[in-house]
C-alpha cells in the first residue's frame, strides 16, 4: 500500500479482507470490542526467534474481535503500510475477527505522527496503548506520539520486566509518563499483574490472628525468584502496606512461574517462610493449596476487558519514586 496514510482506503481495504475472512464462519461476529495501539521497540529483535507480542496475541485470537495498529519504526527513507486480517472460531463457532494495521514508520516521520494514523482508532470504543519491548527504549520513542494521542488512549500497558535500566529509573519513567500526559489515561504493568501470586501469598500468610501481631515484627524479607522489577514492585508494595521501611533483598533472579520463596525476618520470632513450587505454596508447613501464574496471553486478555483503576499500583508507582523508596 503507499506510504500515504488514506484512512478511506485502508478501511476499504479493512472491510475487504474481513469479509474474505470471514466467510468460512457464516454467523461471524465482525464488531470489535476495542483497538490496541501496538508500540514497538526500534531494537532489532533476534532472526529466528519467536516473536512474544505474536505469541500474545495468537491467544487472544478467536476470543475477543479486536482493531490492532502496530507502529514500528523502520530502517526506509518513507513510512510503509499494510493492512491484513484474520480469524478464528470461537466456543458457538463464531469467526471472531482481528483487523490488522501495521505502520512501518520511516525517515519521513509519517507513521510517527499521532494525527495521521488518529483516524484509524475506532471510536466510542476503548483504545489501549501496548509497549511491548523495553519500555525506555519504547518511551523514548514514542513518547511524543503518546502525548499527542493521549487524549484518545484510554490504558497504557506495560512491561517493566523488559527494561534493562535500573529499577528506579524504570519507575521514574512510568510515572514520568502518567504526569507527562495529565493522568489522561490508566497504566498498567505486566510485571505487577505477574507479581500478585507475591502479594497474595504474603497477605495470607499474615491472614490469621495470631500472625497478625507479628507484621510489626518484620525487620527484613528475602526473595528468591522473580524479575528484577517483579522483586522491585514486590518490595515496594511490602512497604506501602506495612507504613515503613524494611531492607529488601531479591537474592535469585529467575522466572515465577517456576517458583519461588520468601523468607520474613521477625524481631523475636521465628523466620516466615513461604515456598512456592509449580504443586502449590507452603507457609508455616501448612499446605496453602496449588497457584499458577497467568501468561502475557492472559493478563492481557483481563487488561482489556476492564478499564478499572488499580488504586494499589498507583500508591506504588508514586512511592518508587521517593528517595530511599
Amino acid at each position: 500500500m503507499s506510504a500515504v496514510l488514506d484512512p478511506r482506503a485502508i478501511e476499504e481495504e479493512i472491510a475487504r479482507i474481513r469479509e474474505k475472512e470471514s466467510n468460512p464462519y457464516s454467523s461471524g461476529t465482525k464488531t470489535n470490542i476495542f483497538t490496541l495501539l501496538i508500540f514497538r521497540s526500534p531494537k532489532p529483535r533476534v532472526p529466528g526467534a519467536a516473536d512474544h507480542v505474536e505469541t500474545v496475541l495468537q491467544f487472544l485470537l478467536g476470543k475477543r474481535p479486536a482493531r490492532i495498529i502496530t507502529i514500528e519504526r523502520a530502517r526506509a527513507a518513507t513510512t510503509e503500510i499494510g493492512v491484513s486480517g484474520r480469524c478464528y472460531p470461537d466456543r458457538r463457532n463464531r469467526g471472531v475477527c482481528f483487523e490488522e494495521v501495521r505502520i512501518q514508520s520511516g525517515d519521513d516521520g509519517v507513521g510517527a505522527d499521532p494525527g495521521v494514523w488518529a483516524p484509524l482508532v475506532i471510536r466510542d470504543l476503548p483504545v489501549f496503548a501496548w509497549m511491548p519491548d523495553d519500555v525506555e527504549e519504547s518511551a523514548g520513542e514514542r513518547s511524543p506520539a503518546l502525548r499527542g494521542a493521549a487524549g484518545l488512549i484510554d490504558k497504557l500497558l506495560l512491561d517493566s520486566s523488559r527494561s534493562t535500566s535500573a529499577q528506579a529509573s524504570v519507575m521514574e519513567l512510568m510515572q514520568g509518563m502518567r504526569d507527562a500526559t495529565a493522568d489522561a489515561f490508566l497504566v498498567s504493568d505486566f510485571a505487577w499483574r505477574r507479581s500478585k501470586v507475591l502479594r497474595e501469598q504474603t497477605a495470607r500468610s499474615f491472614d490469621p490472628a495470631e500472625m497478625r501481631p507479628l507484621l510489626g515484627s518484620v525487620r527484613s524479607v528475602q526473595l528468591y525468584g522473580g524479575s528484577r522489577m517483579e522483586a522491585w514492585l514486590f518490595f515496594l508494595w511490602l512497604r506501602a502496606r506495612l507504613g515503613r521501611e524494611i531492607p529488601g533483598d531479591h537474592a535469585w533472579e529467575g522466572p515465577l512461574s517456576e517458583g519461588f520463596k520468601v523468607s520474613f525476618k521477625l524481631e523475636g520470632a521465628p523466620t516466615v517462610e513461604i515456598g512456592c513450587t509449580k504443586g502449590g505454596c507452603l507457609s508455616r508447613g501448612e499446605e496453602k493449596g496449588a497457584f499458577r501464574f497467568p501468561t502475557d496471553g492472559e493478563i492481557l486478555l483481563e487488561e482489556v476487558d476492564t478499564l478499572a483503576r488499580d488504586a494499589v499500583f498507583g500508591q506504588v508507582l508514586s512511592r518508587g519514586r521517593r528517595p530511599g523508596a
